[in-house]
């Protein structure tokens, strides 16, 4: 007996530590992570007459049950005398109408539009999975034995849309069904470091049009929609970063870290501190910026302006060897929306560059 002992424990130790539990058997059973993701699902429904002994007045149902049949909600119900008729549903449901929309019978056959927010009769989010619209209606006294006219569509909750048009059948009509998620986005999170692990503040993180300036301790966080992104990372004095391809998940943390190195003077294609360019005045700018360029300059100065993306969208050229404009427009001359820019600057072999801010 004792040799099984240290398994056990070890195996209980797990399961505490990891939040799985043992069954009677003595089996690990592992929890899985369940995903609720908030949406509406919308179908319409047009019940048609099979000429019973009241039609075509009648009384009816539409409700909501998971994979397993087990009820969810009702969501909506003609019937208030003749309830007692629904015989599905109400072995089903227990005659459970919270939150449902409700009615007395009809007296006409019409299409009924409906709703469901993804949450039970108790008003929790339920977990992705298949899920099934019931409907259920009767134009006579209904009974176990001689029950009313029935119907069931099944779809799957998650983070896909669905879209799904029923072809008709004799009592049920015109069916059709959404189910729109609702999109939440992902974060991406980290720390840009530079020389000796220390963080570096205001570097830009940029994915897509989106961007955000790391903090003082080089901390940074961007909301994202889910997909794949190409990040980039920027900073005066350090050679850029690009990642492509960074997947981001809907509601979950995605980290990122940076490690920057610095430029060095002796590479001919990184930043020199043998000229300085004074910062952009005024900036932010909204009609035109200006910079000075002075220091040890030699031959011609040459600056392009690149969006967060890194993309070079201007040229511009110094007239009087030092002075460098921008206007905020483009090489088609097209205003570039609001937002942030590096201008680099090219001095022969000596290059370096300066942000600038555009706000209209």
């Amino acid at each position: 007996m004792k040799k099984y002992l240290l398994p056990l424990v070890i195996v209980m130790i797990l399961s505490l530590c990891f939040g799985d539990l043992l069954n009677a058997e003595g089996s690990l059973i592992v929890k899985t992570i369940k995903i609720l993701t908030e949406g509406n699902t919308a179908f319409s429904v047009r019940t048609a007459t099979y000429n019973g002994p009241y039609g075509p007045r009648n009384a009816g149902v539409i409700w909501i049950t998971n994979s397993q049949n087990q009820f969810v909600k009702t969501v909506k119900i003609w019937a208030s005398n003749y309830r007692y008729t629904l015989i599905r549903w109400i072995n089903n449901s227990s005659q459970n109408t919270s939150g449902a929309i409700t009615s007395a019978s009809l007296n006409s056959h019409q299409l009924h539009n409906i709703t469901w927010n993804g949450k039970d009769y108790l008003g929790n989010n339920v977990p992705d999975g298949d899920y099934k619209i019931n409907i259920e209606f009767t134009e006579h006294n209904a009974s176990a034995s001689n029950m009313g006219k029935y119907k069931q569509v099944t779809f799957t909750k998650g983070t896909e849309p669905v879209n799904l048009t029923i072809p008709n059948e004799a009592y049920f009509k015109d069916m059709v069904l959404t189910w729109t998620p609702v999109v939440v986005n992902g974060t991406l999170s980290g720390t840009v470091l530079g020389t000796n692990s220390l963080p570096i503040s205001g570097a830009v993180i940029a994915a897509g049009s989106y961007s955000v300036f790391s903090g003082a301790d080089g901390s940074y966080s961007l909301s994202l929609t889910p997909g794949a992104w190409d990040v980039s990372c920027v900073v005066d004095g350090y050679v850029p970063q690009i990642l492509n391809g960074i997947t981001i998940t809907s509601a979950q943390v995605t980290n990122l870290n940076f490690n920057l190195a610095a430029v060095s003077n002796s590479d001919e294609l990184n930043p020199s501190a043998q000229f300085i360019i004074l910062n952009a005045s005024p900036n932010p700018f909204s009609s035109q910026t200006s910079l000075f360029v002075k220091g040890h300059v030699t031959g011609n100065i040459t600056a392009g302006v690149f969006d967060l993306k890194g993309r070079k969208i201007r040229n511009l050229a110094s007239r009087d060897g030092s002075l460098l404009n921008w206007d905020g427009k483009d090489n088609q001359g097209r205003s570039c929306p609001n937002g942030v820019y590096f201008i680099k600057v090219l001095a022969g072999k000596q290059i370096t560059s300066c942000k600038v801010v555009l706000k209209k």
